[in-house]
């Protein structure tokens, strides 16, 4: 049986950056900090899973995609 892949979305958002799994879920981090904060974050959530972490500039394109 395929798993699913998991898309986790770590963008900008409000002055900080978001981790953002689906409507509802997506915490947010602010400082100097921030973006890796929210890309540590969804390396811990997609731990177990078979995921695709999406780090997004700020008009929207890909930066980078880091595989789980």
């Amino acid at each position: 049986m395929q798993q699913s892949l998991t898309v986790i979305e770590i963008r900008p958002f409000k002055g900080g950056w978001q981790c953002y799994e689906g409507p509802g879920v997506g915490p947010y981090w602010i400082g100097d900090d921030a973006k890796q904060s929210a890309i540590d974050y969804a390396r811990a959530r997609a731990k177990y899973a078979h995921a695709e972490l999406r780090v997004l500039k700020q008009d929207g394109s890909v930066e980078s995609v880091i595989g789980i």
